[in-house]
């Protein structure tokens, strides 16, 4: 009897201890966005100490740019995934909004593990595709596990307002089927880093659906002061 409790209690200590270190252990390092570093990381902390107008909704416009090179991407599916990715974006606070403003197809041979590598290779795709005063969401193709990067600053956020460079998102076209991948990214955009926190957002794990309160204070601080340029009219 003794003998097949044990069994019993080991079997369940292995599930809820180790399982979930394996779940966590598996997933690809899908995201190299750089965090902030210890000045930038200060800059944020002294984000909650400065007086902010916090009850204005904010309004991003989102300009989507579908990079292929020789074969169309079925529209409808991409347009089904970006539904579904900037719905889960609107989802997590009521103060702040994305609104898609246009969509085109862009022919490029484009891989978002060069552009992640190469600021050259981004200009190349990026310059003259770029839409003023929006947030810039590039899907392309992507030949290994990363999904997603967001070119961001470590520190002197505010020299966001002068780099229409740093208003880009990339999203690889799996990352776009799993709605977190660009919510993630946008965690970025808005000054977090990554967290170790499995069900994060901001985790590199493979099922990603929540924020916790200081994050999502940190968000809609840093998009007050540092993002109020690329605000629209609600």
């Amino acid at each position: 009897m003794f003998l097949v409790v044990n069994k019993y209690i080991m079997k369940k200590l292995f599930f809820l201890l180790f399982i979930p270190i394996i779940c966590c252990i598996s997933c690809h390092r899908n995201c190299v966005t750089k965090a902030p570093n210890k000045e930038g990381s200060q800059s944020i902390q002294d984000l909650f100490s400065t007086k902010i107008d916090d009850k204005k909704v904010m309004s991003f416009d989102i300009s989507v740019h579908v990079v292929y090179n020789h074969t169309k991407p079925s529209m409808s599916a991409v347009s089904n995934d970006l539904e579904r990715s900037v719905n889960e974006a609107n989802g997590f606070s009521s103060q702040m909004y994305f609104n898609v403003v246009s969509s085109r197809l862009v022919k490029h041979s484009a891989i978002l593990s060069d552009i992640r590598h190469s600021k050259k290779k981004e200009s190349n795709l990026c310059e003259s595709e770029d839409i003023k005063n929006t947030i810039n969401l590039y899907i392309v193709r992507s030949n290994n596990d990363l999904e997603g990067y967001a070119p961001v600053l470590a520190s002197n956020f505010e020299e966001y307002a002068n780099l229409p460079d740093m208003n880009r998102v990339f999203v690889s076209y799996k990352g776009l089927a799993d709605g977190a991948v660009l919510v993630h990214e946008l965690g970025h955009f808005f000054g977090l880093g990554h967290v170790d926190d499995c069900r994060n957002y901001m985790s590199y794990n493979c099922y990603r659906d929540t924020f916790t309160g200081e994050q999502l204070e940190t968000i809609l601080r840093f998009a007050r002061v540092y993002r109020s340029y690329l605000h629209r009219p609600v």
